[in-house]
């Protein structure tokens, strides 16, 4: 019998050399990426993309109006004389009054001629700053060398909360200009209106014919034309009145003639009398026909703020007049004083209350819109000042 055993172990040999080249050609392991490239197949996320926030605009109150320095060199006027003046005194709205939004007010400047030129149809023209709705120029009354007038504008208060400031200069007939003179007001902030559903206050009614008295100025039937809070009129001799309304009190100006001033006056309870002054201290009434005059007829103007001066004290005194009747305060270092008093005329009386329930009596006597001298105790001095003014070369008067 022929063997088979060397033919069998060569095929097995060569099946499994086959199979290991087989194996060997498949097995190979995968070379790893590098650092670099394993990074670069890594995906980068993108942040994402915060819109801005527009700020929030919150509201304040206007700056201060800028008003330009003047210069107020003296210059030539008509025929080269020289042009001067010299502030007084504010007769009306002193710089600093805080006004309502919207509010009209009447402003008076009481100035001094001190140059050598009689001003003769001169005007006061609007200059820098804010014209509060005021003209562009007012007339300003015949003055002579070393005399002073009075000069009015009307305007109304800017709506803006804030201060606000005007600038007004004189103006010669060959239209040179000089002097300088300020209007500056504060407009508060209102206030968060809280709804109480209340009546509307009446508003007092001077439309009409008025019989007055205002002594040998001779004033004769007042005629008013009264617009909500404006009022315009007329009196005797072509006389022409202009004002405005708060609550029962008309302040404003007058003119006839040439000659101006001004006016403050208060209406009664019963709507049928007022009384009341011309220039702060020439009395000056008005009553319906088939009335009787009110006694006293006039009364001097004591409101407002004054630079009060007594025998041992030096203090602010504010006082709040109501036509013949006053209340005031005086801040005394030692406390808050009350003051209640009446007025006939140009005088002033009543009492004062001392912390620690002293009270005294006093006497005032107006001597013109910004000084009065009187006294305390009937024999201590008590004299005042408004702001702009000075101490009064006589300050007791018994």
């Amino acid at each position: 019998m022929t063997r088979r055993y060397p033919m069998v172990v060569a095929v097995v040999i060569l099946l499994a050399v086959s199979l290991a080249c087989t194996f060997a050609g498949s097995g190979a392991p995968a070379s790893e990426p590098t650092p670099t490239e394993a990074a670069a197949q890594v995906p980068t996320r993108v942040p994402p993309t915060v819109p801005p926030i527009a700020p929030t605009l919150v509201p304040t109150k206007a700056p201060p109006t800028s008003i330009p320095p003047t210069e107020t060199p003296t210059g030539s006027g008509p025929d080269g004389c020289t042009l001067s003046e010299q502030y007084v005194a504010d007769v009306s709205i002193p710089d600093g009054t805080v006004l309502a939004a919207g509010a009209p007010f009447v402003k008076t400047w009481r100035v001094k001629n001190t140059g050598t030129c009689t001003w003769e149809n001169y005007k006061l023209i609007f200059a820098a700053g804010e014209q509060m709705s005021g003209p562009a120029s007012v007339n300003v009354n015949n003055t002579p060398p070393g005399a002073t007038v009075d000069v009015t504008v009307n305007l109304i208060a800017p709506t803006t909360p804030g201060q606000h400031k005007g600038g007004w200069r004189f103006q010669a007939t060959n239209g040179s200009v000089f002097g300088s003179l300020t209007v500056v007001i504060e407009v508060p902030v209102p206030a968060t209106p809280t709804f109480t559903p209340t009546a509307p206050p009446p508003v007092a009614n001077w439309s009409g014919e008025w019989i007055s008295n205002c002594g040998s100025f001779n004033c004769g039937t007042v005629i008013l034309v009264q617009n909500g809070t404006a009022i315009n009129g007329t009196f005797a001799g072509g006389g022409v009145l202009f004002g405005t309304l708060i609550n029962n009190r008309l302040t404003g100006t007058w003119s006839r003639g040439g000659s101006s001033g001004t006016i403050d006056w208060w209406l009664g309870g019963s709507g049928k009398k007022w009384r009341g002054n011309f220039n702060a201290v020439n009395g000056w009434c008005g009553y319906r026909a088939g009335e009787t005059e009110p006694t006293p007829c006039g009364v001097g103007t004591f409101s407002g703020e004054w630079n009060a001066i007594g025998q041992d004290f030096t203090a602010p005194l504010s006082v709040y007049q109501d036509g013949d009747m006053l209340v005031g305060t005086l801040k005394l270092s030692s406390g808050d004083v009350r003051i209640d008093g009446s007025i006939n005329g140009t005088k002033a009386s009543g009492v004062w209350n001392q912390p620690g329930g002293t009270s005294n009596s006093f006497a005032w006597y107006l001597l013109n819109a910004v000084q009065f001298n009187g006294n305390y105790d009937g024999s201590k001095k008590w004299c005042g000042y408004r702001n702009g003014s000075v101490q009064p070369a006589e300050c007791f008067k018994p």
